[in-house]
């Protein structure tokens, strides 16, 4: 006999779930919101004759709040299976205060982070002279425009993209390889570690139109853009699976950290 769930049960269900999808979206809009001020404030919208600027500019912003919205339902529907989390979904649903764990993973996070970003640097010296680092379109960034870039890099790169990559495509992709293998334990590595893997080659894919609008692409720097966000994103992955979302967003925040450090560095000194 199937009894029925009971009515308080699946009302505090249906709470906690729209809580979770509304706390992690408001997170991940954030960064949107980052990306529409750069947008504005550097003159980056693309000229359209046929729309007027407010319709490329709300163009430009609707498709990355759609992906978004689908992101935060699939991750609030998939991760939990999966056994990935979220500490700011799980705060909101009623779980524990957030600050304790970070304060055990957020230091290792962000210091992972910031490693990645000097050895991805140093990768994009060596790839330098097979012409595979990009020359910017849009001249060489001063002091102003470097730190003004630093909004979106961690809103829009550290929460933003994490929603999209790690919460949205990396938990379902965990999730598909957990039912092929039978949905019953836990997933280990050998369902993880593809899940991290791919979502870091698409990580590096979704870079290529934004870069390719303000410079020129050639196969080099395309193989060399792909490669270099891979590397990034299995890191960022892996944090995702140990630890949590946040600790996947500290990473990837210090990562931006890095590039920041080393882009100022590099203007003081030329």
């Amino acid at each position: 006999m199937v009894r029925a769930s009971a009515p308080g049960t699946t009302s505090t269900t249906r709470r906690q779930y729209t809580r979770r999808v509304s706390a992690l979206f408001a997170l991940g809009f954030a960064g949107i919101a980052s990306f529409g001020v750069t947008l504005v404030a550097t003159g980056l919208l693309p000229p359209t004759p046929d729309l007027s600027p407010v319709m490329v500019f709300i163009l430009s912003l609707l498709m990355p709040t759609v992906f978004l919205a689908i992101a935060v339902f699939v991750g609030v529907f998939a991760a939990s299976r999966v056994g990935l989390r979220s500490l700011v979904a799980e705060r909101v649903a009623g779980g524990d205060p957030i600050t304790p764990e970070l304060r055990q993973s957020g230091p290792r996070a962000l210091a992972a982070g910031i490693a990645v970003g000097f050895v991805l640097a140093a990768f994009d010296v060596t790839f330098s002279p097979l012409g595979a680092v990009p020359a910017s379109a849009t001249g060489t960034p001063t002091v102003v425009d470097i730190l003004g870039s630093a909004p979106v890099r961690f809103l829009y790169g550290g929460l933003t993209e994490e929603l999209l990559l790690r919460w949205g495509l990396m938990s379902f992709l965990a999730w598909v390889g957990w039912r092929a293998a039978g949905g019953i334990r836990r997933p280990g590595s050998d369902v993880m570690w593809p899940a991290i893997v791919l979502t870091s080659v698409v990580f590096g894919i979704v870079h290529l139109p934004a870069l390719a609008g303000l410079a020129s692409l050639s196969f080099a720097t395309m193989i060399r853009t792909v490669l270099l966000n891979s590397i990034g994103g299995i890191v960022y992955g892996w944090f995702f699976w140990r630890w949590h979302l946040e600790a996947a967003m500290l990473a990837h925040a210090g990562t931006h950290v890095a590039f920041l450090s080393l882009s100022v560095l590099g203007f003081l000194l030329l």
